[in-house]
């Protein structure tokens, strides 16, 4: 809870039911995370970098792959 990962390399990352409440995440990359059932709530995901990300609700987020 309350972790600051800002501009953290987490590519690959499992946070399998993590908390991450009122985590920072800015500028983070998530580049093929996977965050199934963790909890969000209140973190800050400003230019977090999603890619092949699977989401707390198992779908998956591309919002952030180059294009």
């Amino acid at each position: 809870k309350g972790a600051d990962l800002t501009g953290a390399n987490a590519k690959g990352a499992v946070f399998v039911m993590s908390s991450m409440t009122n985590a920072n995440l800015t500028r983070a990359d998530l580049t093929e995370a996977t965050l199934t059932g963790a909890d969000l709530r209140n973190a800050i995901l400003e230019g977090t970098r999603f890619c092949r990300t699977t989401m707390p609700d198992r779908s998956i987020n591309n919002s952030g792959c180059p294009r």
